[in-house]
């Protein structure tokens, strides 16, 4: 009895412990089953069928179809038959074979049968092992076989992990892994393992992913630099808009100037939109950005300018005042804020070429204007209506003797002198310069006194208008008397009266002032009277054209008071109570009224 351990070149998977102890015994598969159950590829008489391709394992070695053998050494009860050695002399054998390993004494002529020897091992006399044909091997081809694909798979894409798909080669399904592979030949198909090994391709080689481009890096300068986008959306600001359509119009001109001045866009270029050779009054409202050169650009393009109102124009510059004085041959009125580079040289040569036409000169915060420039502008300038000399540093008593040469006078500003004016030096300018007067601003004046009110009720006839803001050394006795007299007088009444920061302010001021004045006030101020009662302060419901009034830090102001307010002044747009600590969430509202500075509403 001949045994054939070893088949030539035999491949097989691993086996069930069943299948090696019947392959011990001699007992081999009668017909050869496919992975897939079926024994399509035999004949009736055990002989392999040519002319079909075998059916193996979806991750399983190529076979050549004349073995005979299960690839996957599977063996089973109904593909087994006893083979013709005897099963008595199979069991003395099998138990010589371990008594042998027990011992220790097994030789290689010996060897017990492994399992791939078990599997291709034929236990018959009629076999011969040299008869065996060699298994293929399991390594790619490195020229891929030319089979034509499968015409029935239609091409899609990949489907996912564990999913099943039709071979693009043998029509047949697989379950897709992350190692299928794309049939080259064929776009958008797939391969399944037993395919990949007959086209040469190997079935589990990892898939290559296209190398990233990594961007070569820029400069460190560019690399440093920060992009800021802005995004603008609905319609353009109006001031985008009037820049972009150029001349609107002198209708609407004073309001474009002002939206366009509020977010300081007002520049050399864009103040071209309000220059026109025919226009006579231009005001601009924050001139920070214009330079000396735009200041003297603006007299040469409005040659007809008889009033000039420039805001914030710190650039403007001595050369440019020269330039306005020989450019606007026909200004009557002239109004700076803030003027700060203009030297003395400027002033004179201004002053001197405007002359007799001069008007009006306002000037508010300049250092340069010292005693000098007031006797220049007293002697060339003696028709000016409206004066004032706001903020300056150098303005003292002495500058008050000289301007009391301006007899014409129905403005006069002289408020924040540089140094504090006296009851004297100003009674003595009223004396002379009053009898026009209807506005008179002696604010932040802390030297003066009661003193001077008396010589403003004498030498001022027709003041409308009168601010005493920030005297701090006004008494309540003082302001009673003065509006006393000016009942006594029979002078009209004030339309505005500002008497902020009266501290020392009580009843007898108000009662006096409401009595006076209360049928002709527009604009009160009577912030900081602290010592006021609420009663008198209801009286202002008697004041009929009264239309601004703030009685900040009143400490007896009441929601009751400003019921009264409301329900008696008519014609009120604004009450303003900053420090009335007594109000409340209660507070009566009137349709068109603002109340500003209710503590409870901003906390």
């Amino acid at each position: 009895m001949s045994r054939n351990r070893r088949a030539g070149g035999g491949v097989r998977g691993p086996s069930s412990a069943l299948t090696s102890f019947l392959a011990g015994l001699g007992v081999e598969p009668a017909t050869r089953i496919t992975t897939w159950g079926n024994t399509s590829g035999l004949n009736a008489d055990g002989t392999g069928n040519q002319g079909d391709q075998p059916s193996l394992a979806h991750d399983g070695p190529v076979i050549n179809p004349q073995d005979q053998l299960d690839p996957a050494g599977a063996v089973t009860a109904h593909n087994v038959i006893a083979g013709p050695t005897d099963a008595g002399d199979g069991t003395v054998e099998l138990k010589d074979e371990n008594r042998k390993r027990k011992r220790g004494v097994v030789s290689d002529e010996d060897e017990p049968l492994n399992k791939r020897n078990r599997a291709a091992s034929i236990d018959s006399d009629d076999l011969d092992a040299n008869d065996v044909p060699p298994v293929e091997s399991s390594k790619p081809s490195s020229t891929p076989n030319v089979i034509a694909p499968a015409e029935n798979v239609a091409p899609g894409p990949l489907r996912a992990v564990g999913e099943f798909m039709e071979c693009g080669q043998c029509a047949k399904r697989f379950t897709v892994t992350a190692y299928t592979k794309e049939h080259p030949s064929k776009a958008s198909t797939y391969l399944c393992v037993n395919c990949c090994y007959t086209l040469g391709l190997d079935p589990f080689a990892k898939v290559k992913k296209a190398p990233i481009r990594k961007k070569a890096p820029g400069k460190k300068e560019d690399r440093a630099k920060v992009v800021h986008y802005e995004q603008k959306k609905g319609a353009l600001a109006l001031g985008d808009l009037c820049i972009q359509l150029g001349d609107i119009g002198g209708i609407n001109m004073d309001k474009v100037c002002k939206i366009i001045s509020k977010s300081r866009r007002l520049t050399p270029e864009t103040a071209q939109l309000f220059y026109s050779a025919d226009r006579d009054t231009l005001a601009m409202y924050d001139c920070t950005r214009l330079t000396p050169e735009a200041f003297t650009a603006m007299a040469k393009l409005c040659p007809k300018l008889t009033s000039l109102h420039l805001h914030l124009c710190g650039q403007l510059s001595a050369d440019a005042m020269t330039a306005w004085g020989k450019s606007l041959k026909q200004l009557k009125r002239i109004e700076l804020f803030a003027p700060f580079l203009v030297r003395k040289d400027g002033w004179i040569n201004f002053l001197k070429s405007t002359g007799k036409r001069l008007e009006s000169f306002l000037i508010t915060q300049s250092p340069r204007i010292d005693l000098e420039i007031i006797q220049i502008l007293v002697k060339s300038c003696p028709n000016l209506v409206e004066l004032r000399l706001a903020e300056i540093g150098l303005l003292d008593d002495a500058c008050l003797t000289i301007l009391q040469s301006l007899r014409k006078l129905k403005y006069l500003d002289l408020s924040a002198a540089g140094t504090p004016l006296t009851d004297d030096a100003v009674i003595a300018l009223l004396a002379a310069v009053g009898g026009q007067l209807e506005e008179l601003n002696l604010a932040e004046n802390a030297d003066l006194t009661d003193v001077v009110l008396p010589g403003i009720a004498e030498h001022c006839p027709r003041l409308h208008r009168l601010s005493l803001r920030n005297v701090v050394e006004l008494t309540d006795e003082g302001v009673a008397d003065y509006f006393s007299l000016l009942k006594k007088k029979s002078r009209p009444g004030l339309e505005w009266i500002d008497l902020e920061k009266g501290h020392d302010l009580q009843d007898n001021s108000l009662r006096n002032l409401i009595a006076h004045s209360g049928n002709t006030v527009e604009k009160l101020n009577l912030l900081g009277w602290k010592g006021v009662s609420n009663d008198c302060l209801a009286e202002l419901a008697t004041c009929k054209h009264l239309k601004d009034l703030d009685i900040g830090w009143c400490r007896q102001v009441t929601d009751f008071t400003i019921k009264d307010v409301l329900e008696g002044c008519k014609e009120i747009q604004s009450v303003r109570v900053w420090g009335c600590n007594q109000l409340t969430d209660a507070i009566p509202r009137k349709k068109g009224v603002q109340v500003i500075g209710v503590e409870s509403h901003s906390i």
